[in-house]
């Protein structure tokens, strides 16, 4: 009768009979089973570790790619930005490697830990059902010698109380003597009989106390494995998890630049850096014979002037007035200490040509009160 509760192994896989190992056999089958479970996570958790980790470099390569180095303001702000997030991503992707890789040593150290467990027990288990049946079958060989012998010791001792009372005297002791023989021998064969069915009994309860303690230790491995392996799986979804999270943090700074990322304040940037000369070509006029002197004296009126390579019209710089006003034509950003910031409609008042560079006059912003740096090309002459 079972006394075990529902839900033990010790109560679930007992034989039928003694020759039989079906119930601990199936037992072990499933903790290998188990083991096998162990070992494909493990495995995925090792492949998932590999394919972070080169994906990791893969994107410290690629963010390391030459980019063009004259981009301007906002732009170059938004690209530097996306390239640093780049490398800020490969390195979440390695530490993320590393963290499974430390799980997945765990699972291997656990999952070997395990098997040396089951091994040990279902050893034990094995040699005390091979010893029982053992036992068993030479106990059923004596049972069937005592049988046979008690039937032989029976019928020569039915024969000879019937020779007793014969003609034959001599064949009479013959029949005594072969049945007190015959009974010797079943007699030695019951004790035989009697000393394996004790051994036997001896056996079944080294087997059953073995099968009990080990069905409890299969019991508490299997409970273990599986917390083990779902906690493997628990963490293993929470750094990932926080990966994404910590990505998705990554992509808002990026949108964060990107939101301010202004083409017009960059192309005006590029054209108050760049700019060569605001004025096209004058037009190609017909000049007559004898006619050089006034030519000379209207080209040279109209004569761009050049100041290293950045040209303006005459007409429109009259700087060497000595003074003059001037309207902000579209906003500008200072670059650097010794500019000021400009407002389209601010007015400013000519201070003096500068010399740091082409194209820029020092000037008195009458709304910020502000004096330094203009660029030439931002204004216009009032």
């Amino acid at each position: 009768m079972n006394n075990n509760p529902p839900g033990m192994f010790r109560g679930a896989f007992w034989e039928a009979d003694f020759l039989s190992q079906t119930g601990f056999e199936t037992l072990v089958n499933h903790m290998k089973e188990g083991q096998r479970s162990c070992k494909w996570v493990e495995d995925y958790l090792k492949q998932r570790a590999k394919a972070e980790e080169e994906y990791s470099k893969s994107l410290l390569k690629i963010s390391r790619i030459e980019r063009g180095a004259s981009e301007c303001t906002t732009l170059r702000k938004t690209l530097d930005e996306f390239r640093a997030e780049a490398e800020t991503e490969a390195t979440l992707h390695a530490t993320l490697s590393q963290k499974i890789s430390e799980e997945t040593a765990k699972l291997t150290e656990f999952r070997e830990k395990q098997k040396e467990e089951r091994k040990r027990h279902e050893d034990t288990v094995h040699r005390a059902h091979k010893n029982k049946a053992d036992l068993y079958r030479k106990m059923q060989a004596c049972k069937n010698s005592y049988e046979s012998k008690s039937k032989a010791a029976d019928k020569a001792e039915s024969d000879s109380e019937k020779m007793k009372f014969g003609s034959k005297p001599r064949d009479a002791e013959k029949a005594r003597k072969s049945a007190m023989q015959a009974r010797s021998n079943a007699i030695k064969s019951d004790e035989d009989y009697k000393s394996s069915v004790a051994a036997v009994e001896n056996a079944r309860q080294i087997w059953v106390r073995d099968h009990t303690e080990s069905c409890d230790v299969l019991q508490k491995l299997e409970e273990e494995r599986i917390q083990f392996v779902r906690n493997t799986v628990w963490v293993f979804t929470n750094l990932v998890s926080d990966l994404c999270c910590r990505l998705d943090d990554s992509r808002e700074r990026i949108r964060a630049v990107t939101e301010q990322c202004d083409e017009v304040a960059d192309i005006r940037e590029f054209i108050a850096q760049k700019s060569t000369c605001i004025s096209p070509l004058l037009p190609v006029e017909y000049v007559s014979f004898g006619s050089n002197e006034s030519n000379a004296s209207h080209l040279e009126t109209h004569k761009p002037l050049s100041n290293g390579g950045h040209h303006y019209d005459a007409d429109q710089v009259p700087l060497s007035a000595g003074g003059g006003m001037f309207k902000v034509m579209y906003d500008y950003t200072p670059n650097s200490t010794d500019e000021i910031a400009l407002q389209a409609g601010d007015s400013i008042k000519y201070v003096s040509s500068a010399s740091v560079d082409d194209g820029w006059m020092t000037g008195l912003n009458l709304r910020t009160k502000q004096t330094g740096l203009v660029p030439r090309n931002y204004v216009q002459s009032t």
